[in-house]
């Protein structure tokens, strides 16, 4: 039986989802892939933190060179969050010829461009569908789609948390309510600024556009507008129209140019749009063949976003990648690798090298 050693950076939320799914459902996948899914390594900042699941001490290292640099590791797992460490982690471990798996939507998002010219100067694989829409595969079927049709528009909700404080608005929470509801239950940040705001959205509809359109529109040039001015009254007002309130992130191919927004919509309670509520997300593709296909499941919270992981774990075992279209023609020049310096926080040194 074939072993994928596996090196995890990061224990906390989704990460630690991702080790309880793997030492519970190990053998089974074995039984079903022919392949054993090791965690070999696990980096933290904090070894001796209490966590939701038992690690072995041997298993913990402070040290993130001790995966990076390990040719016994098959796969890197990089779940710390945050940009510039995290891109220094994917970045070399692609230059080192690894297969990685991101949840991160903020690097993904903003230096795709980059990843994927790594991948292809130095044989790594890159997979990142749980960084959009949680627990839907909404790239996998964006990727199978452009196979045979067109996609001319795609909309959606795709920010969990700001759905769920949406929901508990339209019961009639309060505000602050539905903010400290999302918290309990683990759908909010300690800084919600990326959720509220509409970031963590735009950095979604920017990986998506990168896949339906084969065009990199970096999150900062995307028309975002959060939900910090919607109150309980705006959902009254709306429902008294027949409509509800939902961020809606939409990107649309007109006339050959290519069209991002992200922001609150008053949506009539028949839309589909309409109907998903909590932290439940929804995404609507129309292709010019087939017309709209709608795609729902859970987009926060640990174990959705974990299973994704695990997802793009098995992809990798069956020697799936994504689909290489013309993109990189039409991305936008991206910085040199060699531009990035992991930080000492994990232990890392070294200058990422193309």
């Amino acid at each position: 039986m074939k072993t994928l050693n596996i090196g995890l950076f990061g224990c906390g939320t989704v990460g630690s989802g991702v080790y309880a799914i793997l030492a519970s459902q190990r053998e089974r996948i074995a039984a079903e892939t022919g392949t054993w899914l090791n965690t070999a390594k696990v980096c933290v900042l904090h070894p001796l933190k209490e966590r939701n699941v038992a690690v072995p001490p041997e298993l913990m290292t402070i040290g993130g060179d001790e995966i990076l640099d390990d040719p016994a590791i098959d796969v890197v797992v990089e779940l710390i969050g945050g940009e510039q460490e995290a891109l220094g982690i994917i970045s070399r471990a692609l230059v080192n010829g690894r297969q990685v798996v991101t949840a991160n939507k903020l690097v993904i998002a903003r230096h795709l461009p980059l990843l994927r010219k790594l991948e292809d100067r130095h044989g790594g694989r890159l997979f990142y569908g749980a960084s959009v829409c949680g627990s839907i595969p909404i790239l996998k079927v964006i990727d199978e789609t452009l196979l045979t049709d067109r996609i001319i528009r795609l909309r959606g909700v795709m920010n969990g948390s700001t759905n769920f404080i949406l929901s508990r608005l339209a019961e009639g929470s309060t505000k602050e309510q539905a903010l400290a509801s999302a918290a309990r239950q683990g759908f909010l940040e300690a800084d919600p600024t990326a959720d509220l705001s509409g970031a963590d959205a735009a950095h979604k509809l920017s990986i998506l556009a990168f896949h339906a359109f084969g065009r990199h529109v970096p999150p900062e040039h995307i028309a975002t507008t959060g939900i910090d001015a919607v109150t309980a009254a705006t959902v009254k007002e709306a429902r008294a129209r027949g409509c509800t309130i939902k961020l809606v992130a939409e990107a649309a191919e007109i006339d050959g140019e290519l069209i991002l927004s992200v922001g609150p919509h008053m949506i009539p309670l028949h839309d589909p749009l309409a109907s998903v509520q909590d932290e439940v997300n929804i995404v609507e593709v129309e292709c010019s063949g087939i017309g709209v296909q709608r795609f729902i499941g859970k987009g926060a919270g640990s174990i959705p976003t974990a299973n994704a992981v695990v997802s793009d774990l098995l992809d990798i075992v069956a020697r799936r990648r994504y689909r290489r279209g013309g993109e990189a023609a039409a991305c936008i020049p991206a910085k040199s690798p060699a531009d990035y310096r992991p930080s000492p926080r994990h232990g890392m040194t070294a200058t990422v090298a193309a």
